[in-house]
């Protein structure tokens, strides 16, 4: 097997990139279309040292008064941009910061209605349909971008694989299928997140099974851009011990646009996946936001989904797009307005939008600097 390369590289204004490359290419991107559940949220807060004080005075408080308990498991958030702002907002900045034009895939967890309803318009009927799989494996779960679905049977694929059994046959005939579609791109992406929070040892011991098990129908692995320095430099070891390119996935859930992104030689998004899955060459560039401290990304992250957004389908405000399953039924927290539940959450609100201020962001940065930056 040909020996894969990987460049990477960090963002300069003073580099000429369309003098080298013909594309910027923006992988691994959220929609309003994504689910994300925040039975994780307190953990995730927690790593932020202003974020747990914020959950422990008022979650807490709330529990202490009057008993309440809330559920996190039963709550889940989809990302303030629709399909058309997200890709809006990638392509503007690998036009702008990159001089390139832009090859942009959308991939929402286990939904592929953002590259349909994109390729419904003019000017973004060629963009890829893709999704970001959830493949549940043992006592964990693996993140796989499958990026651009033949768009003849993309409805039918995701069926097939949202539906799957658990047994590996069943998995392993998919990614064989997956594999045999010439114009498809299989990503690994951030193969060391401990999604269900088995512990770094278990669920390294079952990333080593299940790449020893799958490999053969994986093009590459990610450089995650909301992971941390010491995280994505063990994606980049593992790339070159399984012989995979490594591309850039952003992971974009809110306002700011991609922290990593690849540049190419291709014209087509299908030119693209020829150039990593079959010339095993990938040049990845690192954005100025990927230098930030990665906790004060992610603090500005999560005030991304409870800020009002530009409005499409009339999603501004923040109640319409966090939604409660109750009864089997997801109902957004607008039905819930005035409640002792709204109130508490529009105090973190107020606190998160004085953190995400950019008055404020110089002297956050002091706080966060002992801290791992999310760069390479």
């Amino acid at each position: 097997m040909k020996s894969c390369v990987t460049r990477i590289q960090k963002f300069s204004p003073k580099m000429l990139f369309s003098q080298e490359y013909r594309t910027g290419v923006s992988l691994h991107s959220h929609t309003m279309h994504s689910k994300e559940f925040l039975g994780r949220l307190p953990t995730y807060i927690a790593k932020v040292p202003v974020g747990s004080y914020i959950l422990e005075r008022e979650i807490g408080r709330s529990h202490l008064y009057t008993g309440q308990i809330y559920d996190f498991g039963k709550f889940f958030w989809t990302p303030p941009l629709s399909p058309r702002e997200a890709h809006e907002l990638e392509k503007k900045q690998i036009e702008e910061r990159l001089g390139l034009p832009a090859l942009v895939s959308l991939s929402d967890h286990d939904n592929i209605e953002a590259g349909i309803q994109l390729r419904m318009l003019e000017a973004t009927a060629s963009v890829p349909i893709s999704l970001e799989w959830t493949v549940p494996y043992e006592r964990t779960e693996f993140h796989i971008g499958v990026h651009n679905l033949p768009p003849s049977r993309a409805t039918a694929w995701t069926k097939a694989l949202t539906t799957f059994s658990r047994r590996l046959i069943d998995l392993f005939g998919l990614l064989a299928e997956l594999h045999a579609e010439p114009d498809v791109l299989i990503v690994l992406n951030h193969p060391y997140w401990d999604a269900e929070s088995i512990g770094p040892v278990c669920h390294r011991r079952l990333l080593q099974e299940f790449i020893e098990k799958f490999s053969p129908f994986l093009h590459a692995v990610e450089v995650n851009g909301m992971r941390s320095r010491r995280e994505n430099r063990e994606v980049v070891a593992l790339g070159k011990e399984i012989n995979l390119p490594v591309v850039a996935g952003g992971d974009r859930h809110g306002f700011e646009p991609n922290a990593v992104l690849n540049l190419s030689w291709a014209r087509t998004f299908a030119e693209f996946v020829s150039e990593i899955r079959q010339e095993r060459r990938s040049e990845i560039v690192l954005m100025p936001q990927f230098s930030e401290p990665l906790q004060l990304r992610l603090l500005e992250n999560a005030w991304h989904a409870l800020a009002d957004a530009p409005g499409e389908f009339g999603r501004r405000h923040w109640m319409t797009r966090v939604f409660c399953i109750e009864n089997g039924e997801a109902r957004p927290l607008s039905r819930y307005t005035g409640t002792r539940f709204h109130r508490v959450i529009d105090k973190c609100r107020w606190w998160m939008a004085l953190l995400a201020s950019p008055v404020l962001r110089p002297a956050l940065k002091l706080p966060f600097l002992g801290n791992e930056e999310g760069g390479l």
